[in-house]
């Protein structure tokens, strides 16, 4: 393990899985880290998350203890057509430790935010719940809490989410969510409940991602816990249950299958089994101009700079390659500013492109039936060498999975990383 030329004093404001797994990259490359959250304590919240090798190998290097977590491993990837069941292209994942150089893991999301916790008090990082900030200085720089407490540090990392409050103040700009029309239910299913129906074992028993693709929704499905638990995120157009000021409301069995009454068997079996649920308006931001404070000593971090759409499940993995490149430009010995300009000009394009491909993947998983969708499933049944809209085989999912975001080169006046590149590698 390589140390940071200097140790400087890091205040974290938010302990989420991007907020934790800084202050864990970071504490154990020297620096002293303070992580502070509003919420009085860490419950068990949320559903499944899925682990690509893109943030699985960076996890496992910071000292994760992943293989004790109770986990699935998905062998392909699954898209269905949401009338008939029908298979609209089938992906197998075989030898992705061997191809991308990690494994790809389905976890639940309060087993992977746990894990994290532990690693990073293990590290020293000091995690403080009950601190909601409500102002910043940042030429100071200190953050200062509702119950008037004043945190000093040699920089804030802005990691409080897309409801960021560090953001606006950050940036000067007022970049208010967008709304992008869409609600993700968010559920889980006991697993005995399908291993004790024929037609539903088989999603258990042979661990695979399925997408059941259909008229403006479709359902994402893997099990969890080694098989203890089945997880489904619905993607679906939202009936305007949620409003500007209240993005989470209760969904229920009933609503769910109405919804779903004339998708295919499976789908309809599912949404019986289920009770209630959560279902969460989905958000986004305009791309920003910056990520960094003109002081140089401020810097957005995860979903409070380029919140992810569900869509291709790079979320949280964004957030730690984020970690990764902080970690990576504060070990040099460079001035802060410099560092967190290059800490921009490294993930600014990677982040933005992943962004786009989830908006892109929001129309054309929930294309309606017609002369398009006949398209979009002929293409998706490409190999992905010929049809590089889609993950498959070729470069695009090598550029997502294989990538390492702890090896970076210069490049004249700018910083590039990514796989395959002679570049450095810091472990």
């Amino acid at each position: 393990m390589t140390h940071a030329s200097r140790s400087l004093n890091l205040l974290i404001v938010g302990a989420g899985l991007g907020g934790l797994a800084t202050g864990l990259a970071l504490q154990t490359d020297g620096h002293k880290v303070t992580i502070i959250d509003a919420a009085p304590e860490f419950a068990e919240a949320g559903a499944g998350i899925r682990i690509p090798p893109n943030s699985s190998r960076l996890l496992m290097r910071w000292g994760v203890d992943l293989e004790r977590m109770k986990k699935s491993t998905s062998q392909r990837y699954h898209f269905i057509r949401w009338k008939d069941g029908s298979t609209i292209f089938d992906l197998p994942f075989n030898n992705i430790v061997e191809t991308h150089g990690a494994p790809y893991w389905l976890v639940h999301r309060a087993d992977l935010h746990a894990a994290l916790l532990d690693a990073a008090l293990k590290a020293g990082v000091k995690v403080l719940t009950s601190k909601r900030v409500t102002s910043y200085d940042f030429e100071a720089p200190s953050a200062t809490t509702h119950d008037g407490e004043t945190f000093k540090a040699d920089l804030i990392v802005g990691a409080d989410g897309i409801k960021s409050i560090c953001r606006p103040l950050l940036t000067g700009q007022p970049d208010v969510p967008r709304d992008t029309g869409d609600v993700a239910y968010r559920i889980l299913i006991p697993g005995e409940k399908l291993l004790a129906d024929p037609d539903l074992a088989h999603l258990i028993r042979d661990p695979c991602t399925t997408s059941w693709c259909g008229p403006d929704a479709h359902l994402v499905g893997y099990p969890i816990r080694n098989g203890e638990m089945y997880n489904i995120v619905v993607c679906a157009t939202s009936y305007h249950e949620t409003t500007d000021e209240i993005w989470v409301v209760k969904g229920d069995n009933s609503e769910l299958c109405k919804r779903f009454a004339s998708w295919e068997p499976q789908v309809q079996k599912l949404c019986a089994l289920t009770g209630d649920f959560m279902k969460w308006r989905l958000c986004d931001l305009p791309n920003l101009t910056r990520w960094t404070h003109p002081s140089g000593k401020a810097v957005l971090l995860g979903d409070s700079c380029h919140p992810m759409l569900p869509y291709l499940a790079q979320g949280a993995a964004q957030a730690f390659e984020d970690a990764a490149v902080l970690r990576r430009v504060l070990a040099q010995d460079v001035d802060m500013a410099a560092a967190l300009k290059q800490y921009e000009q490294i993930r600014m394009p990677r982040a933005s492109l992943v962004q786009a491909k989830t908006r892109e993947h929001q129309y054309i998983l929930h294309v309606d039936d017609g002369q398009e969708q006949q398209d979009r499933d002929k293409k998706m049944a490409l190999d992905a060498a010929e049809n590089p809209v889609f993950w498959g085989y070729g470069d695009r999912r090598k550029w997502l999975f294989s990538h390492d975001a702890e090896v970076i080169q210069k490049e004249g006046a700018n910083w590039r990383v990514g796989p395959n590149m002679d570049g450095v590698h810091v472990s």
